[in-house]
């Protein structure tokens, strides 16, 4: 039990990658503003691309507490900066006990047990847009004084329903689960160092969903390459065509 407690050293690891996670998440709800369906699943794209932070600190502290901290430092931070409102602190607050569960029944070393949280912290990202439903007048108005477009506040209403919340949480856990097997691949070498193995058909898995992500990266890239091309070669304006 004793090793199980956090150290001084474990609530700097913390803090760290706590704030990592928030500004990588930030940096990824920059194109949000293009097309309110962005808004939505920004949550799993939050998780997926935070994922590779989350999975690294949990083998670097495979101990209680740390996904709940690392969950409840990032919901402060969020409203801290202003760009959220106390919704955050309490969503981030939820999905950090539903991951510290997670680790727990499944153990703080096994990778399984990470998955699941890393899948459940992303839950915490929802307390962004989740003010569209609680509070959807209000919200909608604030988004027409940060100078957004009648077409887009327009968008982000029609898209309110109880079919678009389950989807957003769906891609949210999607996005927090594929972000940790993806990180988990990229640090291979810590997770041997701390003891945190897979067995063949675990590992199968993870390389399958690695080779996914990377064929629909170039696919995407390859796409965009080419769109851009035919439109500078026809003088059609890219961005009327998107």
């Amino acid at each position: 039990m004793e090793n199980n407690k956090l150290k001084v050293k474990d609530l700097v690891n913390i803090g760290i990658f706590s704030a990592l996670y928030m500004v990588i998440s930030m940096i990824v709800m920059i194109p949000v503003g293009i097309a309110p369906i962005l808004w939505l699943i920004w949550p799993g794209i939050a998780g997926l691309f935070g994922g590779a932070f989350f999975t690294l600190l949990m083998t670097k502290v495979p101990k209680q507490g740390a996904a709940l901290i690392l969950a409840i430092i990032t919901g402060l931070l969020y409203f801290a900066t202003g760009e959220c409102t106390w919704v955050i602190i309490v969503t981030f607050a939820v999905a950090g006990i539903l991951g510290e569960a997670a680790r727990k029944v499944l153990g703080y070393k096994s990778f399984k047990g990470i998955a699941l949280a890393g899948g459940f912290t992303a839950f915490g990202f929802i307390g962004s847009p989740l003010p569209m439903w609680l509070f959807q007048d209000a919200y909608m108005k604030s988004i027409e004084e940060m100078g957004m477009g009648v077409e887009y506040v327009e968008g982000l209403q029609s898209m309110i329903s109880a079919g678009s919340f389950i989807g957003m949480l769906a891609v949210a856990f999607v996005g927090g689960l594929i972000g940790t097997l993806v990180g988990r691949l990229m640090l291979k070498k810590h997770f041997e160092k701390a003891g945190i193995t897979l067995n063949k058909r675990e590992d199968s898995i993870h390389i399958f969903l690695f080779s996914i992500y990377r064929v629909h990266h170039r696919l995407t890239v390859i796409d965009t390459h080419r769109r851009f091309h035919c439109c500078d070669i026809n003088g059609i304006d890219l961005k009327r065509q998107a």
